[in-house]
């Protein structure tokens, strides 16, 4: 599958080609608070540990297939299958309810998750994962409001009476550049006790660079993005917290090529680390390599993952 018009691809589950039932218009959303970084955080390489097999196949369009098999020494390693489904497709569009699943079969832990659209401007999505068989149950839910310049957000972690923990938050744009908004967390370890906290988050992007930052009562986070060159992609990110007073800065970047692509980063813990991956010609393979070092320490992690992909959804997009 290729194509010069395809869309970035952001959800690797999903081919290129394709995009999820879309909302209202993108230019004038500001999105969530959720993804306020996601243009910074992107850039940081995905690191693995040990050895890491993918496999998609498309039994049709609305139809996937997946398997993985990770064999690490801190990873929980294992094998896992399970597939991607999606009730129709019209065009390019992919129209939900859409249904993602895996297991792994010897220790019985599942995820089980479904993205719903039943308006336009309507997100309903929900994830469960069981970790074994004696673990509880641990739930995530979204419902989201996406109008034409604002977005509204409520989030749902693992409610229950006796525990549990939302957030409300509300995004902006009040110009083509500059969005504002704030989140609200309500939390609970017991039906009589209940904390609240409040952040209010800033985004000012223009087609070239972005910065966004939160701030809180618990700490502060900023981060900037920057195309530096065509190909060429930088980001700075800043972290503080509270309560343990400790701070955290980092650079990345990313370097596209015509078939593969570099990420690199740099921290203030003196962890550096880089990731290469690209696809073999004439094969419907993706190969990655990535590699963490932390200097004060003196340890790393190494890591090697292979996609098969014999229907080609991630050819032109790796990853």
């Amino acid at each position: 599958m290729k194509c010069d018009w395809c869309p970035p691809k952001v959800d690797a589950e999903f081919p290129p080609c394709f995009q999820i039932y879309p909302g209202t218009n993108k230019g004038a959303n500001p999105g969530n608070i959720q993804h306020l970084h996601y243009l910074a955080s992107r850039l940081k390489p995905e690191f693995f540990d040990g050895l890491v097999l993918d496999y998609k196949h498309r039994l049709a369009p609305n139809k996937i297939i997946t398997a993985n098999w990770i064999l690490s020494h801190n990873q929980p390693a294992g094998f896992r299958f399970g597939g991607i489904y999606v009730s129709r497709i019209h065009d390019n569009i992919l129209q939900t309810p859409r249904i993602h699943a895996n297991i792994n079969p010897s220790t019985m832990s599942t995820n089980v998750g479904i993205v719903y659209f039943p308006f336009r401007c309507l997100r309903i999505e929900a994830d469960l994962q069981r970790a074994a068989d004696e673990a509880p149950l641990q739930t995530q839910s979204t419902i989201e409001y996406r109008g034409g310049l604002s977005t509204l957000t409520l989030d749902l972690y693992d409610v229950s009476v006796e525990n549990g923990r939302s957030t409300i938050s509300f995004l902006r744009s009040v110009s083509e550049h500059l969005a504002l908004g704030g989140e609200w967390l309500l939390e609970w370890t017991e039906p009589t006790s209940i904390m609240t906290d409040t952040a209010f988050a800033a985004r000012y992007k223009l087609h070239d660079f972005s910065v966004a930052t939160t701030i809180s009562r618990q700490g502060i986070d900023v981060s900037f993005w920057s195309r530096v060159h065509p190909k060429i992609q930088m980001a700075t990110m800043w972290a503080w917290q509270r309560k343990t007073s400790k701070s955290v800065g980092t650079i990345c970047y990313k370097w596209d090529f015509e078939d593969a692509y570099v990420k690199g980063m740099f921290d203030s813990n003196l962890s550096v680390g880089f990731m290469y991956a690209r696809t073999v010609s004439h094969l419907p393979v993706s190969v990655a390599m990535s590699l963490l070092i932390n200097l004060h320490t003196n340890r790393f992690i190494f890591g090697l993952k292979f996609s098969l992909d014999p229907s080609g959804l991630q050819r032109d997009k790796i990853y």
